[in-house]
């Protein structure tokens, strides 16, 4: 019932015969590969960012709810037989003919940070306290001087804040000063502020090498197990003009393909297992995807699963190609075992009297 629930934007109505509901599962030793992702075609993901105002950087990726169903929808390129919204049996939850396509959030930049539980890992995992600690002090420092240097408060704005410090990046970009104005002040002084008690309380450490990405399939088998693909956009100004005029509108996003050594982790993560160290490398058949977190189809066990038993549902991962906050075994623990337990049944029907006495 939860899922009616969920906060969205109601966005383009998919006819039934645009619509396949038996995309194939890649199943393997009892584990679900593509467990709550599915796919869209390019036309129809473009007239969902033109519904959602994100044209000028459209996403490759989407959490939706469409019907019965949730999960994610990634771009990939149709067959030409008229289905433009593929869905796996693993998205679908109940039944329902609602038709319009929902969508709760997409793919984007988003900074990365760590939080005492990944820290408390990575620690375990053998990387120095010092790290940490350097990171910190180095993040306060650059936060004393945000509101009296109006460079470093730029740099802050745009690499540690996505849309929430899109204003004073712009107003700084103008040319106002935080000395002389006094709206912009009290945003960087708030902006501070938030930063400061993210620190204090969840040491909320900012990684400027890191993100926080959405995860997403190879539906082509490119991957090997052990290997990821990531393509990340930069942080600009440009990203804070997007959403605010048609002045420019033409900005292009500034990818970086990552390669090499990469950490992952997924909140909440308490077993050494939860951090994975996967190997990103470049993929050309898969340069459609960005801000995204694509997992490979082969292996013996997925590797969203070994993460805190994660799926491809929505979930965000923390992601960083740090030098100094990769383990310096470059290896990954054994993952726990998330198996789910068994399900209770009652020995009678579940009438809807019964859901609401439990509701």
């Amino acid at each position: 019932m939860g899922q009616c629930f969920s906060s969205t934007y109601a966005t383009v109505e998919v006819s039934p015969n645009e619509v396949d509901k038996e995309l194939p599962e890649i199943e393997r030793n009892s584990y679900i590969f593509s467990d709550g992702i599915g796919k869209i075609t390019p036309d129809l993901a473009m007239e969902v960012a033109q519904r959602l105002k994100l044209t000028a950087n459209p996403p490759c990726a989407y959490q939706i709810r469409f019907g019965g169903c949730k999960g994610v929808i990634a771009s990939w390129p149709g067959n030409n037989d008229g289905v433009r919204l593929s869905l796996r049996k693993s998205m679908i939850k109940f039944e329902s003919d609602h038709s319009i396509l929902e969508i709760c959030s997409w793919t984007r930049f988003q900074p990365g940070f760590l939080n005492r539980q990944i820290v408390t890992l990575l620690s375990t995992l053998d990387v120095p306290d010092d790290v940490f600690w350097k990171m910190q002090q180095n993040m306060i420092l650059k936060l004393d001087r945000m509101v009296v240097d109006t460079e470093v408060a730029f740099d802050i704005l745009t690499a540690s804040c996505a849309d929430q410090g899109n204003t004073a990046a712009i107003m700084l970009s103008a040319g106002f000063k935080p000395q002389a104005e006094p709206h912009l002040r009290g945003m960087l002084v708030c902006i501070r502020a938030s930063q400061l008690w993210g620190l204090r309380e969840k040491a909320r450490i900012f990684v400027p090498s890191g993100r926080w990405l959405m995860g997403c399939l190879d539906e082509l088998g490119v991957l090997e197990q052990g290997q990821c693909f990531i393509q990340v956009s930069t942080p600009s100004l440009e990203n804070c003009f997007v959403n605010h005029g048609s002045r420019f509108s033409e900005t292009k996003k500034n990818l970086q393909v990552i390669k090499g050594f990469v950490v992952v982790a997924k909140n909440p993560c308490l077993h050494p297992g939860d951090i994975r160290v996967l190997k990103a490398v470049d993929a050309p058949e898969l340069h459609h995807l960005s801000d995204c977190l694509v997992f490979p189809q082969k292996g013996d066990r997925p590797h969203p699963n070994e993460a805190s038993g994660s799926d491809l549902d929505g979930d965000l991962y923390f992601v960083t190609w740090d030098e100094n906050l990769i383990p310096p075994s470059r290896k990954s623990w054994i993952p726990m075992d998330y198996a789910p337990a068994e399900e209770k049944r009652l020995p009678r029907p579940v009438s809807q009297k019964v859901i609401s006495c439990h509701f």
